[in-house]
């Protein structure tokens, strides 16, 4: 717990801008900015010293995101580097991975260079589906490296800084998933329209990236169809609900 003033619960428990620094794993100047940036009032000591409560750190913790200290990566690398381990197939887009550490493609670029300096990343040639076969670099966390126990609980604890929200779903199946409706009429890759045999198909191919497609651009109908549809196995209607309860639209 951070240190603090101790009252009878959360809402008259206060942190200073210097604990929510140290647990989200950022500079004080940058929680500062944040309290400014997302309105926040909090209160202010004897000395003049910013006080939050315990809901307030908790919204800055999602905005900031908390990252422990990696000795030798910086807070950009060691978020990069978390992101790339929990994506267990690899990545082949910069600019993808950055979406999933919330970070600018140009920041990750240079942590990926850092990292595959010391060895913690390596890139390989692999032949992957996108609209049709095609080789191209993927690049993998490299669980081999020497120093992988030790990180691996630390990089666990990271969870990024909160993302922009997505505008609006995408409207078709993406062409790195177009292998999962090989047998698919073009017309049918319409979310707007077909949504519910694209969320059954893709529950049927048990593909994690497919299905983490579908949770961000499907809708409760979509998952709520998929559900009720014959010849699902108990453990794939049980998962389309569990989207059904998660999904935002």
């Amino acid at each position: 717990m951070l240190a603090g003033h101790h009252y009878t619960n959360d809402m008259d428990t206060y942190y200073s801008a210097s604990d929510v620094a140290r647990r989200t794993g950022t500079s004080i100047p940058r929680v500062q900015r944040a309290v400014t940036r997302l309105g926040m009032q909090g209160r202010r000591g004897a000395s003049g010293r910013l006080r939050l409560n315990g809901s307030e750190v908790r919204r800055l913790e999602r905005a900031l995101g908390s990252v422990p200290t990696v000795p030798g990566l910086s807070r950009t690398t060691t978020i990069t580097l978390a992101m790339l381990a929990r994506s267990p197939r690899g990545v082949i887009s910069q600019r993808a991975l950055a979406r999933r550490a919330a970070l600018s493609p140009t920041a990750v670029g240079r942590a990926l260079e850092r990292l595959a300096d010391i060895g913690l990343v390596v890139r390989e040639r692999q032949t992957v589906a996108l609209g049709s076969a095609r080789e191209v670099d993927v690049l993998h966390a490299n669980l081999t490296a020497a120093e992988w126990p030790r990180l691996a609980p630390l990089l666990a604890r990271v969870r990024p800084p909160a993302g922009k929200p997505r505008a609006q779903a995408q409207r078709r199946v993406p062409v790195t998933l177009r292998h999962l409706f090989w047998n698919a009429a073009s017309s049918q890759l319409d979310v707007q329209y077909h949504g519910g045999y694209i969320a059954r198909r893709l529950l049927t191919s048990g593909d994690l990236e497919g299905i983490a497609w579908g949770a961000e651009n499907l809708s409760r109908e979509d998952w709520a169809h998929a559900a009720k549809t014959r010849g699902l196995s108990a453990d794939r209607r049980a998962l389309a609900r569990n989207l059904l309860a998660g999904a935002q639209r």
